[in-house]
């Protein structure tokens, strides 16, 4: 009878399939992609007869630009000339980050593509699943981030079914709700999609780190010196993949989430604006209003979360050379200077096409990016 750990192994590998799955519909990936428990990763060739996901969203982007177009008097009519700049620019920038997600993951398919060949090599080679990454440790990280995807929809739905029950049909709100709901959704997975990357990857980078540490006990063995100077080598090497790996990361999602973090953050500002004219208006919707905060800070602390595991686990490989022992051993030494001379010259940090990095200074900047855009159009509105 199979134990509780193999059936939720099993579960975690099935679900995470379902997910892949999504993000395939969505775009994301026009290649064969599968994840299996025993087998491993397999890659496939891209295939043109799945960039119709690709193309679908691209028309349906593309459709929703021509009916917020033909339904412009729905849509802005009657508005003051700062709240139609508002609404405005929070549709149209939803739409721009749809057409730059939908970019990248065309053009940049061969380097998504990459990515997942090096984790399937380096788990053919270490006799792991994903990279470094082994069955159990690998499940436990499905599970985490399936939860957190499962939370995010959570969050979202409710918020989403609380402001479309609370909306009159028919009204000015409910229209614009309608349209912006694609735009929306698109941002939130590709968030997502983005997370799931950080997480594999800095669980990799955990892995290099704990193999770090074993070899610093090989150290102390006057016996494995040759030994140890051969595993410095191969892990000098393994970085080197990972990196390559990383930059791969920051290539597929370097602009889409550079327009993606910009098109989150001016969410709220938007959203941040309307309330203070509802109030202003003493409009008694403005409870939701409110709840359209939610789901995008819910997001993003996720992201940066992950971003700071990230960071951490690159820490502690930084930490595991600088303690390693080679006073005794001339070649060690060198071997360690190389290693450290890799890590200072070829970080690895997540950027997004190096505008900036994702970490937790990132809200702090767009913070207040959010409260300079609130103040000028408060201070225009009131001038009217």
């Amino acid at each position: 009878m199979p134990s509780m750990q193999s059936l939720l192994i099993v579960a975690s590998f099935k679900a995470f399939s379902c997910l892949l799955i999504l993000f395939h519909l969505v775009g994301f990936f026009n290649f064969r992609l599968k994840l299996n428990h025993t087998t491993g990763l397999t890659v496939g060739p891209r295939r043109w007869t799945s960039s119709i996901w690709c193309i679908l969203h691209l028309l349906l982007t593309v459709l929703s630009g021509i009916m917020a177009k033909h339904h412009y008097n729905l849509l802005f009519k009657g508005l003051m000339i700062t709240d139609t700049m508002n609404n405005y620019l929070k549709y149209v920038i939803g739409l721009v980050t749809i057409f730059v997600s939908l970019a990248d993951s065309w053009f940049e398919v061969e380097a998504h593509r990459t990515i997942w060949c090096h984790y399937r090599d380096l788990a053919t080679r270490y006799g792991t699943i994903v990279g470094l990454v082994g069955r159990a440790e690998l499940a436990q990280i499905l599970l985490r981030y399936i939860a957190t995807f499962l939370t995010i929809l959570l969050v979202c739905a409710v918020v989403e079914c609380i402001i479309f029950t609370g909306l009159t049909p028919g009204t000015q709100w409910h229209w614009f709700w309608m349209h912006n709901f694609y735009p929306y959704t698109y941002s939130h997975l590709r968030h997502v999609f983005h997370l799931l990357h950080i997480a594999l990857m800095a669980s990799n980078l955990r892995q290099l780190g704990r193999k770090l540490v074993v070899l610093q006990q090989q150290q102390q063995q006057q016996q494995q010196e040759a030994l140890a100077m051969e595993r410095m080598a191969e892990l000098r090497v393994l970085y080197g993949e990972l990196w390559q790996i990383n930059e791969g990361i920051n290539q597929l999602f370097g602009f889409s989430q550079a327009f993606n973090i910009a098109c989150s953050f001016a969410q709220i500002a938007f959203d941040l604006y309307w309330v203070y004219a509802m109030w202003q208006k003493q409009e008694e919707r403005i409870h939701l209003q409110l709840y359209c905060f939610f789901p995008t800070p819910v997001i993003i602390g996720f992201l940066m979360h992950e971003a700071k595991n990230y960071q951490l686990a690159m820490d502690a490989v930084e930490a595991a050379v600088l303690d390693m022992n080679s006073s005794q051993n001339p070649e060690m030494v060198r071997f360690r200077f190389y290693f450290l001379h890799q890590l200072l010259r070829h970080r690895l940090k997540l950027t997004a096409r190096n505008i900036f990095d994702f970490d937790y200074t990132l809200i702090r900047k767009l913070v207040i990016v959010i409260l300079t855009y609130v103040i000028i159009f408060i201070e225009i509105s009131d001038d009217k």
